[in-house]
């Protein structure tokens, strides 16, 4: 694996990890008082999650200082896929096993993955190659 592909992942790890704080603990706040319910409160959390994960990710994780116009519709489609792929993992976790921490876990895992390639291959990479 090439070094500067390597540094990435383990950023965007790390950056994703603290993500993945806000939006567990954003989640398991609300499901826990009840105030939404669990496919709400996931999506709610999620919603915050990203909104980290955007600044970060292009700051400090594909190195982006300049901004550019196209990467937060670019950010938003594939966040919104993400999201997709995350709410319906979550859900049919959920119902199968009926264990939110399980559900939350799987559906972290399968939105981590197509946010990584969507970011890095569409949103920041055409960052680059502009001028």
């Amino acid at each position: 694996m090439k070094a500067s592909l390597k540094r990435e992942l383990l950023r965007f790890l790390f950056v994703g990890g603290i993500a993945v704080l806000i939006d567990g603990s954003t989640y398991f706040l609300f499901t826990w008082f009840e105030w939404l319910s669990p496919s709400w409160a996931k999506r709610i959390s999620f919603a915050l999650g990203a909104i980290w994960a955007f600044v970060m990710n292009k700051y400090y994780t594909f190195e982006q200082k300049t901004f550019r116009k196209r990467e937060p519709p670019l950010f938003v489609l594939v966040y919104a896929a993400g999201w997709f792929f995350n709410s319906v993992t979550h859900d049919l976790v959920l119902h199968l096993f009926s264990i939110k921490l399980f559900a939350f876990l799987v559906a972290t895992g399968v939105s981590t993955c197509t946010n990584f390639v969507g970011q890095k291959w569409i949103v920041f990479r055409l960052g680059k190659v502009e001028s």
